[in-house]
């Protein structure tokens, strides 16, 4: 593989707005080396599927509440969406951890902006939620670990996607913009990290649960399909090689060389959901200098669309050293996130839209030609 054109290091200083995630927990003598990387190519060309904002105008309904009477909790909400047409297919994005639902703006507005009502929960681990019980002691690290080794927490987050799809009716009371312009039979559920573990729970992913049941599944039969940025692995959070014998639908699973493990762990680590899980319809997508934070859009928009609104894991700084050795390389960031946008959109599009077009996309090498190799993308 060939690495993205070269960016200056200014992008470093944009660390310092980007969510919580599991990178934060890494020593940065973790951080693949930039000697590494090849010698960088030209700027990359046009890109091969819809990299444009899309024909709609966006909206955002930012940290509605929903209340979970099963489970006592309420859930706040962020939604964005189009402001016109519809209805529209909706996908799920859950947060990394410690992060909350406006963290992902680059990423899910533009998605939106090609026809979809985007959800994202604050899960219950979020550093705004913790902040406001006084239960973010230790800040990001404590988080992370909890995150690793709290099997109530996996099942949780994979309730609240269950909630979510369950309350879709109520989402479309308590955001008036949103009457008639959801699709309940078109979802898809995505998610970023601990997120990615969550999406992976809601696909079928079995888990064995420490000292208690093995082989758990908290499948949710509803979505159509499952995107995977920077995913887990084998032996960490009850993972096994059998963990994926069941994930049947349609899984997209992204990472790249610079994204490392909470424990260290490579890329390929990232990418075992896509080798053990079964055929048809699963892609792999390994983008060259992408790291942690890459998939997000702040490293490659500054401040991340979001009108300058800074969520939890802004605050306190979280990742000021831990990511400077992985930020700092001069990878260009937007061509990454350009991959990103362009390549997961194409996944919606094929699964969630039934467009014929961005099948053909998802099937041909047009991401990797006009990346110039520092795309690799597999399929089965």
């Amino acid at each position: 593989m060939r690495a993205f054109a070269r960016a200056p290091a200014i992008l470093l200083a944009l660390a310092l707005a980007a969510p919580a995630a599991e990178q934060a927990a890494i020593p940065a003598a973790a951080a693949v080396s930039a000697a590494e990387s090849p010698a960088a190519p030209p700027a990359p060309a046009a890109a091969p599927y819809k990299l444009q904002a899309g024909p709609f105008a966006v909206e955002v309904a930012r940290e509605f509440v929903l209340r979970d009477a099963n489970r006592g909790k309420d859930l706040p909400v962020t939604a964005t969406f189009p402001k016109d047409g519809g209805p529209h297919p909706v996908v799920i994005f859950s947060h990394g951890a410690g992060g909350s639902g406006d963290a992902y703006m680059p990423l899910v507005r533009h998605w939106a902006g090609h026809g979809y009502v985007c959800l994202a929960p604050t899960h219950a681990d979020s550093l705004s939620l913790r902040e406001k019980t006084e239960e973010a002691s230790g800040g990001m690290a404590a988080i992370v670990s909890r995150a690793l080794r709290d099997h109530n927490g996996w099942v949780n987050r994979a309730r609240d996607v269950s909630f979510l799809i369950d309350s879709l009716a109520e989402i479309q009371e308590k955001v008036p913009a949103l009457k008639g312009r959801i699709d309940a039979k078109r979802l898809g559920v995505g998610g970023h990290s601990y997120g990615a573990m969550t999406t992976q729970l809601a696909a079928g992913a079995a888990i064995d649960l420490p000292g208690g049941e093995k082989g758990k599944s908290l499948a949710d039969p509803r979505p159509l399909a499952f995107l995977l940025l920077s995913g887990q692995g084998t032996a960490q959070m009850g993972l096994t090689e059998r963990s994926w014998d069941a994930v049947k639908r349609p899984m997209m699973v992204m990472t790249g060389t610079r994204d490392r493990g909470a424990r260290g762990q490579d890329w390929q680590w990232r990418l075992e959901p896509y080798k053990f899980a079964p055929p048809p319809d699963k892609y792999s997508v390994l983008i060259d200098g992408a790291n942690h934070m890459s998939f997000l859009g702040r490293l490659a928009e500054g401040d991340g669309g979001t009108g300058g609104t800074q969520d939890a894991a802004g605050r306190g700084a979280l990742v000021r050293a831990l990511l400077a050795g992985v930020l700092d390389d001069g990878t260009d960031q937007k061509a990454v996130f350009d991959a990103v946008k362009t390549s997961t959109l194409a996944f919606w599009d094929a699964y969630l839209k039934d467009d014929q077009n961005a099948r053909a996309c998802l099937k041909s090498d047009a991401l990797p030609a006009w990346s110039k190799g520092a795309v690799r993308m597999e399929r089965k």
